[in-house]
């Protein structure tokens, strides 16, 4: 190679080099993919379904049922990202505390009881519109209602079983700024649960209380994606 080519070999690196480092600091200066995970927290509305078949002693109590007060609660919960479309949820809350109220003929009666319990939900969700300001997603999956404490009301010594459930989700996403969603969410929970106790109004005769809870658990949360 004679001189006059090794000159123009190094007048065209030159030229070159510049450009090959604004790229380099063009990719360095790229931001990364977003997390698969996010989480989210916000307020959580319970609102119940209730209805009851109340024995005594082994016998029904004709018209006897049972009410359950609505709960509001903090949500929290994470959601993991298989694609823009896909992903998986766990929703939990802080333990809110529901008054069970006799109904029927059993109004007379006032408070039952009160339980102490946290649901937790995992489902499977498909969202669509993921490019929209609003972005609606559907899902399903199960629900586990674990009962922490129950306090004694005109049934004595309650006892409530923690229980599964199948479970309906609909909610939409409303992108905000950076990372950042408001989450609107729907969850039906169909769950049934057992209940039992003495009644001293009655000489402390045995009762037991198959009671359907499904709740509509309605929450507006902020979520991060990572």
């Amino acid at each position: 190679m004679n001189l006059t080519h090794r000159l123009a070999c190094v007048a065209t690196a030159t030229m070159l080099l510049p450009a090959s480092c604004a790229l380099a600091q063009q990719s360095s200066a790229a931001p990364a993919s977003p997390s698969p995970w996010s989480f989210y927290a916000g307020y959580a509305h319970i609102g119940f379904s209730a209805s009851a078949t109340v024995k005594v002693n082994g016998a029904q109590v004709n018209g006897g049922n049972a009410s359950a007060g609505d709960n509001s609660s903090l949500a929290f919960g994470v959601i993991y990202h298989f694609d823009e479309r896909w992903s998986a949820e766990l929703a939990m809350g802080l333990p809110p505390t529901a008054t069970l109220s006799g109904a029927g003929t059993l109004s007379s009666a006032g408070k039952l009881g009160k339980v102490t319990y946290g649901p937790a939900v995992l489902s499977l969700r498909h969202s669509f519109l993921t490019d929209g300001p609003v972005r609606p997603y559907i899902g399903a999956g199960i629900n586990y209602t674990h009962v922490f404490s129950t306090d004694d009301g005109f049934v004595r010594d309650l006892k409530v079983k923690s229980a599964f459930g199948p479970v309906l989700q609909l909610g939409v996403a409303i992108p905000l700024k950076d990372r950042w969603s408001l989450l609107l969410d729907v969850k039906k929970i169909w769950v049934s649960t057992t209940a039992t106790g003495t009644l001293p109004a009655f000489g402390g005769a045995a009762t037991t209380s198959d009671v359907r809870l499904d709740p509509l658990v309605s929450t507006l949360t902020l979520s991060y994606r990572f």
